[in-house]
């Protein structure tokens, strides 16, 4: 591939820059790659259409009366389309050819067709509010996570605008950032999203569109965080748990803070986001701040595997050293976070540690979320599962325990097709699709390999192919 999830700016303020093009050719990750193009991101719109997600587009767009209704549990569902329209865009980047990409790119566009069909008059486009009776626009910032779906549209249409050329998903990101624009900011709503996400899917935008007051936005996202417009959580009688305020990363501002906390998720969501925002700035401040953040991350917080979170409760980062092996939660969804978060810092600091841990956690605490087939998913990651009948009683104490804790009720330590919230497998999917963008760094100096894969890759002036037995 020739473009990835990270086009930097001219102007831009990094040490590296990402690889001009890419190929994964043979060895461990082409053949996780090819199952992921042949079964998981293939099987994408069959799975979104049982669960109801293109059924609640179909609705809001008036095009199939008897789906007048919100199918689902979730208000953030719109999200796993975008996650797989992302996926897919990337894969078709990927310059295959043949029967499979011509009904890739046929389903794509039928999709994304979707996605424009239900946009709102002015822009806005969240299929729960459209359809949900009583439902208001921006009412519930802690858990309706409309700038959540909307960070990840706008990151769907890049990835379309940049594989097909195509603008028509691109127009509708722009019409909903410019909505977010005029609605959000210094002297206009001045809360954040409970969940993050827009921050690094505005970065991007301006990158493809040369439009500053997304990056803008992005910045003034970022320094909200801490100033305490989410307060502990939603009013009394609200929907949904009152988790306090480390959980929606608005207990301390991102440069004052000394160590990653609360739903870690939602941390290294916010982090990535930051990372873009120095890097398009030059922000040495908010720089420090990061890297601050990581090395307390992966020097306190990070399992061997690299995967993060450790407690069930509220999917978070527990204490320093807290990392019990049987029962780590460490979600799928963190180890992505995690990858996206690293690369950026290998981008921005030029230094090998942070590529260092994400080869790690992508070998052990991503991989692991899928099936070798690609047909099934894990989102919790523990490193020990026990099934011997001494163990029985052991094994259905923390059973019992992830139950009452666990809301959506369909997470065990056993893979299974897919979930009620299902932000783990297209999660999966867009960072496999994209992965040769991770492999391979230019800069004046020439080119750098950031990870052993099987390979052609071309950046800082020079271009060289990759043979490796690598990890085995």
């Amino acid at each position: 591939m020739s473009a990835g999830p990270i086009r930097l700016s001219r102007e831009a303020r990094t040490a590296l820059r990402p690889a001009t093009a890419a190929r994964i050719t043979g060895g461990f990750w082409a053949a996780r790659r090819r199952a992921n193009a042949e079964v998981s991101v293939a099987q994408g719109p069959d799975r979104l259409e049982r669960a109801g997600n293109l059924a609640n587009l179909r609705a809001a767009a008036g095009a199939a009366p008897e789906e007048s209704g919100f199918r689902g549990d979730f208000p953030f569902q719109d999200s796993d389309v975008h996650k797989w329209l992302e996926a897919a865009s990337w894969q078709l980047a990927d310059g295959g050819e043949g029967p499979a990409e011509e009904e890739l790119s046929r389903q794509v566009e039928r999709l994304a067709g979707l996605v424009a069909a239900a946009q709102a008059e002015d822009g806005y486009l969240q299929t729960y509010y459209q359809l949900g009776p009583g439902a208001r626009r921006w009412a519930d910032p802690h858990w309706g996570h409309e700038l959540y779906c909307a960070g990840h549209l706008l990151q769907a249409a890049v990835a379309h605008h940049r594989a097909t050329g195509r603008d028509g998903l691109l127009d509708v990101a722009v019409r909903y950032a410019d909505l977010i624009d005029a609605t959000f900011g210094p002297g206009k709503d001045e809360t954040v999203c409970g969940h993050p996400e827009i921050e690094t899917a505005l970065v991007e935008l301006y990158r493809e569109t040369g439009e500053r007051r997304y990056l803008e936005l992005a910045g003034y996202f970022v320094d909200r965080r801490g100033r305490g417009s989410l307060g502990d959580g939603p009013p009394e009688g609200s929907p949904g748990p009152r988790p306090g305020a480390p959980y929606w990363q608005d207990h301390v501002p991102v440069r004052e803070a000394t160590a990653v906390a609360g739903h870690a998720v939602r941390q290294l969501y916010l982090l990535t986001g930051a990372a873009d925002v120095a890097a398009e700035t030059g922000d040495e401040g908010l720089r420090d701040a990061l890297v601050r953040l990581w090395e307390d991350m992966a020097a306190t917080k990070t399992y061997l595997t690299g995967g993060v979170g450790s407690r069930h409760e509220l999917e978070s980062f527990g204490d320093a050293y807290e990392l019990p092996p049987d029962r780590a939660y460490a979600e799928t969804c963190a180890a992505i976070a995690a990858i996206h978060f690293g690369w950026r810092m290998a981008l921005l600091t030029g230094e090998a540690r942070y590529s260092d841990l994400v080869e790690r956690t992508l070998f052990n605490g991503f991989a692991s979320g899928v099936s070798i087939d690609g047909e099934r998913w894990l989102y919790v990651n523990p490193l020990r599962v026990r099934h011997d009948d001494e163990n029985r009683k052991d094994d259905e104490n923390r059973k019992d325990d992830e139950n009452r804790k666990d809301a959506f009720g369909d997470r065990s330590a056993h893979r299974t097709p897919w979930f009620r919230c299902a932000c783990c497998p297209p999660n999966v999917m867009r960072l496999l699709a994209s992965l040769p963008h991770y492999m391979a760094s230019g800069d004046a100096e020439g080119l750098q390999l950031h990870q052993y894969a099987s390979g052609s890759y071309e950046a800082g002036g020079g271009a060289v192919r990759v043979g490796t037995g690598y990890p085995w």
